[in-house]
């Protein structure tokens, strides 16, 4: 689903549209223009929570806090009509969208990951070669915003205030910290599962600075899972929700039912993922943010700054227990207290009518499929590779033997452009072949050709969203 939210703290959302720096017109008696400069905040925090549907904040809403969730959409702006424009939804495209106000034909992010038809490998989406990991020794922390073409709210900022404002970003995920905060940030963090430190890389410095060090030593990913994960209500408070063992749900490794309580001290050496696969994953977000905005003094100086804050462990949870199980209601009550912790910490460290905060979603999810077939509902899956593999049988039959697909990632096909120009064959009758092809299996909604993608000949319904979704330096079919 494309539906996302805005909840913003406080009515000053356009200011921030305009980087900051609307001005008002207003006559007086004697009909003279009359200019009025807004106060511009300290602090600007942007928050995504990965995989929040809409319906979340009504389907809870009897259960979440007065200062949580509750107090952004009395005290600030609700949008409920705003959608993303764009398809894919990943979560890689809508972190960099609401950022970059762009969607991934005009800045780069296509999806988690697409194939690089020049280095003839898969590309994640932040991963970087280049730099040196922070923190760890892993791959983890190879990571950068090199990928990302166009600028963010952060690097506006910059520029506006002269580099003098601080842009950082803070995410379990690496893609939900990077590319919010944009190429001229000046920091972004991110968590590693191999060695459970919060870490970056040395494309923002050559170290980490001594407060990280400090807050890894600590061990606080270890200590967030040392007890088991109960439900924070009684168990049966939890009326929005599916029975507590259902066919839907996931297991972690050494778990035999998905029913609480979850004994996370027991399953933590098996999932190395464990702190993001559970809502105190949230917290260690909250946690590190909070030393953040102290220890860089965010909010501090004379220009603004930006903080860009996503929530992780809510797309872990819907991806392992769907959107219908307790585990998710449970950790949207708790993210509810983990908002009102970050807008109480605000309100103190940079003072109640000097921040602005915006709340959204980069993407939502759907049923599981089973479920809404079991329900009666419209529902159903489709496994890919023997679409794939009868495709690729297909074009033999039709042009000759030959590897004629040299990659699929991300709902896109990558045709072997150098097998056809040695064929001598058109490139056109091979991307319609295969437009047609795939078109005819069930569940396929419909396809097209990356020729008309760069044409721009199909421009209207899903056409147009799989346009905006399409970007030239990164061609599939």
């Amino acid at each position: 689903m494309n539906k996302y939210n805005v909840a913003v703290s406080r009515l000053k959302l356009i200011g921030l549209f305009l980087l900051l720096a609307m001005t008002t017109y207003g006559q007086n008696t004697k009909t003279e223009a009359k200019e009025v400069f807004y106060k511009k905040p300290k602090l600007v925090v942007g928050i995504v929570v990965d995989q929040m549907r809409y319906d979340y904040l009504v389907r809870f809403y009897d259960k979440y806090g007065a200062d949580g969730f509750k107090r952004l959409l009395a005290g600030g702006f609700n949008y409920t009509n705003a959608n993303y424009d764009y398809i894919p939804t990943y979560t890689a495209c809508g972190h960099a969208c609401v950022f970059t106000g762009t969607g991934p034909a005009s800045n780069g992010i296509i999806g988690n990951e697409w194939y690089d038809r020049y280095s003839k490998k898969s590309m994640y989406c932040v991963s970087d070669s280049t730099v040196n990991p922070l923190g760890t020794t892993s791959i983890s922390g190879k990571m950068s915003p090199k990928n990302l073409f166009t600028s963010t709210i952060g690097d506006e900022l910059k520029l506006a205030s002269n580099f003098r404002s601080k842009v950082i970003g803070v995410a379990l995920k690496d893609r939900g910290s990077i590319l919010p905060a944009g190429s001229g940030a000046d920091a972004a963090y991110w968590h590693d599962p191999y060695s459970n430190n919060m870490i970056s890389s040395t494309y923002y410095m050559k170290e980490l600075p001594k407060w990280v060090d400090n807050f890894n030593k600590r061990k606080v990913a270890d200590s967030l899972v040392s007890k088991p994960w109960t439900t924070l209500l009684p168990i049966e408070k939890y009326t929005e929700s599916s029975p507590d063992n259902t066919p839907y749900e996931g297991l972690f490794d050494g778990e035999k039912k998905p029913v609480f309580p979850h004994n996370l001290p027991l399953l933590k050496d098996s999932n190395p993922e464990l702190i993001r696969s559970v809502p105190m994953g949230n917290t260690l977000t909250t946690m590190f943010a909070e030393q953040i905005l102290v220890n860089e003094k965010m909010g501090k100086g004379n220009e603004t700054d930006l903080l860009a804050i996503s929530y992780t462990s809510t797309d872990y949870v819907g991806h392992m227990y769907g959107i219908n199980a307790i585990e998710l209601e449970d950790t949207y009550l708790r993210l509810d207290k983990e908002i009102a912790e970050l807008l109480n910490f605000l309100d103190s460290h940079v003072g109640k009518e000097d921040y602005l905060l915006f709340l959204t979603a980069d993407h939502a999810a759907v049923n599981n499929p089973v479920f809404s077939m079991d329900h009666d509902l419209k529902g159903d899956m489709i496994e890919t590779r023997p679409i794939i593999d009868s495709l690729k049988k297909y074009l033999n039959t039709s042009f000759g033997q030959g590897d004629y697909i040299l990659n699929t990632n991300s709902q896109n096909i990558y045709l072997n452009r150098e097998l056809i120009e040695k064929k001598n064959i058109n490139l056109r009758d091979v991307q319609e072949k295969c437009v047609r092809f795939v078109s005819g299996f069930e569940g396929v909604a419909t396809a097209i050709s990356a020729s008309d993608l760069m044409t721009g000949t199909k421009r209207s319904g899903i056409y147009s969203l799989m346009q905006n979704g399409f970007n030239l330096k990164e061609v599939p079919m």
